[in-house]
């Protein structure tokens, strides 16, 4: 199956242990250091096997994760899979156990088929089960880390999944919880500067906050990588472009990557306002609400015409605060005082 951009990218970025101990820690451990980037050790991503039924008919179940890496703790070993999901899924609680599922299952087979070769069996039930009594599997913990713009309004558990069940029978029910982290409006609290700036840009560009942005990183250089993620996690071509354009640079300033998008959004609103003359490529916002001025001045012997201007300009406003443009922004952009 072919990946995306994102696929690799995001893979690639993830495979620092770095990051990758970083944001298990920051996520399930309240930023506690319990993860140590240099005991982290490669695992491998295929999770495929087949599972036999009871009339003794295998059948394949094929899942590779997208990465996976084993910790060694004071003794024992866990597992910390990571799901990359650009996408809302419904059926994520789901996939997720099936996924620690296979986990569990590759390693109990493993057993079993150390245990038929040795023949290391007490009795017969251990026999039958293909383990021993005092044996023992490793922990497998997944992190769903959601890039998308729209707030996931998925399942967060199992439970999520089901139809209403009566008080009763909820009391028996098994569920399954995931780990779920939503960047768009994640409030954690990163030590790893790649991670944290990621998800800074992330939600600046999803909201955009460029005169924020401007603001808060001036003097701010980040590792390229961070940049190019950022712009395809955001589908934002500008921010690609400008860090394609920078091939042979290792960091970059995060003020001068989002000055093509934020050209863009200029023109965008510029165009909104329908004062752009014909041939004309580049026009300055404030010139563009001079020429606004200027026709409600030459119409403004009919009052009509005047609050129409006035309403036009508020018009503008409000779409760009519904897509989400930062206020401050918007009152640069159209010379409308928003409260």
């Amino acid at each position: 199956m072919r990946m995306s951009n994102l696929d690799i990218l995001s893979r690639d970025f993830w495979k620092d242990n770095r990051r990758f101990a970083d944001l298990f820690n920051t996520v399930l451990y309240d930023g506690k250091q319990v993860i140590l980037p240099e005991k982290l050790m490669e695992a491998d991503s295929n999770l495929s096997g087949s599972i036999q039924t009871k009339k003794k008919e295998d059948v394949f179940v094929e899942r590779r994760a997208d990465l996976i890496r084993k910790f060694a703790g004071n003794s024992e070993y866990a597992i910390f899979l990571l799901e990359n999901q650009s996408h809302i899924h419904y059926g994520m609680p789901l996939r997720v156990m099936m996924y620690d599922a296979l986990g569990y299952r590759e390693e109990c087979a493993k057993k079993k088929r150390e245990n038929k070769k040795n023949a290391v069996y007490a009795n017969r039930d251990e026999f039958l089960s293909g383990m021993r009594k005092e044996e023992r599997i490793h922990p497998v913990f997944t992190l769903v880390v959601y890039y998308g713009e729209k707030p996931w309004d998925g399942p967060r558990r199992l439970k999520d999944m089901m139809v209403d069940m009566p008080k009763w029978m909820e009391k028996s029910f098994s569920d399954y919880s995931m780990n779920l982290l939503e960047i768009r409006s994640s409030e954690h609290a990163f030590q790893n500067e790649d991670v944290s700036r990621l998800v800074y840009m992330i939600q600046h560009i999803y909201r955009k906050q460029i005169e924020e942005m401007k603001k808060e990183c001036a003097d701010v250089y980040v590792k390229k990588d961070v940049i190019k993620l950022a712009g395809v996690i955001t589908e934002n071509e500008e921010i690609i472009k400008y860090a394609e354009e920078h091939k042979e640079e290792e960091v970059l300033n995060m003020c001068e990557a989002t000055k093509q998008w934020e050209e863009k959004i200029r023109n965008d609103v510029i165009n909104m306002m329908g004062v752009r003359k014909e041939g004309e490529e580049n026009l300055a916002p404030e010139e563009a609400i001079e020429r606004l001025k200027a026709a409600e001045k030459n119409e403004g012997i009919l009052e009509g015409k005047v609050k129409g201007k006035a309403e036009e300009k508020m018009e503008i406003a409000e779409k760009m605060k519904a897509e989400g443009f930062d206020n401050a922004l918007i009152e640069k952009l159209t010379g409308i005082l928003l409260h």
